[in-house]
Parts: structure tokens; C-alpha cells; sequence
């Protein structure tokens, strides 16, 4: 497998609704917390899994979420497949100042090949050369176990969860917010 990661500016952030963000939800994270002082994650099989596919929750292609913001400063990251003619392959959004990577998705059959691994540690090295905070935040839901064990392996932490993020969303409002915090002074 031979591709490389690019920053790119906004103009081609329409590239992202081209790599599929969907998966299929086979478990779930119960989250038990003690007042957010201890946070423990476990996982139960669903009876029925079920597709889970961001772009269709939001109704349309995510580049039209970003069209009315200032992107100037957000570190925006395309892995291409450097065999199939540059093939878009996956994608990261780093949102500054707030430093929190919005959108992070490769194509399934790009998974398990090393590319969001090699994205993530871009999009993090990025980050820690604007030296602008101490800390990268990454949001995820208890539906998206293997997102979960993704950054838990990439070095980063839970922080803290939000039972109430989606409340007002009839689709998932019953998913758990789950922020997860890279440490970006090391």
C-alpha cells in the first residue's frame, strides 16, 4: 500500500463527502461514570447491528457544514492512494483555535491498511506545531466502538461524556457524546 498525506486548503474540502463515513454498529459502549471521576467503558453486543452513516444523518454533503466558516487556520488532510492516481483515500479536519479534529473518516476498504493511523499522527503533529494549546479533543458516541479503541490506541484519553449532546436529534438521541483528549506536549 503506497500513499502519502497532503494539507490542503478548503477548496477542496468537497473531497470529504466522497470518502465514505459510514460503519456498521455491531456493539455499544455502556458508560457507567461516577461523577465523571471515573469513567469506565463496556461494551455490549447488540441482537441487531445496524449501519451508522454520519453523512446521511446530517442530510447532506458534509462540505456544505464548513462553506459559511473561516477555515484559514484548521489543518485539513487528505491521505491519497499514490497507485490509483492520487485516489482520495481518507480525511482529517483539524478545527482551530478550538484544536478539536472534527471530521476523520477513511474509506472502508482503506481500513486496517495504516492510513488513519498515519493521518492521525499528521493531524496531530500538525497541531502540536501551532502551539496554540495543550490539547487536541476528539468527539465520538458509545456507538462507535471501534472509533473508541482507534484513539484509545493512538494515545488518547477520555475526558468526559455528555449524555444529553443529541437529545434534540430524534435519530441519536440515544448515543452518549464520548470526548477523548490527545496530549499534544509530548
Amino acid at each position: 500500500m503506497t500513499f502519502h498525506i497532503v494539507q490542503v486548503d478548503s477548496s477542496r474540502l468537497s473531497e470529504f463527502s466522497n470518502i465514505p463515513i459510514s460503519f456498521e454498529v455491531h456493539s455499544i459502549y455502556d458508560v457507567i461514570d461516577d461523577n465523571n471521576e471515573q469513567i469506565k467503558l463496556i461494551e455490549r453486543p447488540l441482537l441487531t447491528s445496524y449501519i451508522k452513516d454520519y453523512d446521511q444523518l446530517l442530510n447532506s454533503d458534509s462540505s456544505h457544514l464548513w462553506s459559511h466558516m473561516d477555515t484559514n487556520n484548521w489543518g485539513i488532510f487528505l491521505a491519497l492512494d499514490a497507485i490509483q492516481n492520487d485516489k482520495v483515500i481518507g480525511g482529517a479536519i483539524v478545527e482551530m483555535p478550538e484544536c478539536a479534529l472534527c471530521d476523520f473518516r477513511v474509506d472502508p476498504s482503506y481500513r486496517r491498511l495504516g492510513v488513519g493511523k498515519a493521518l492521525f499522527e499528521y493531524a496531530v503533529q500538525w497541531a502540536k506545531q501551532q502551539g496554540k494549546t495543550k490539547h487536541m479533543s476528539i468527539e465520538t458516541q458509545n456507538t462507535n466502538v471501534s472509533a473508541c479503541r482507534f484513539y484509545a490506541a493512538m494515545g488518547a484519553k477520555l475526558g468526559d461524556i455528555d449524555r444529553n449532546a443529541y437529545i434534540n436529534d430524534e435519530q441519536v438521541k440515544h448515543e452518549i457524546r464520548l470526548n477523548y483528549y490527545i496530549d499534544l506536549e509530548k
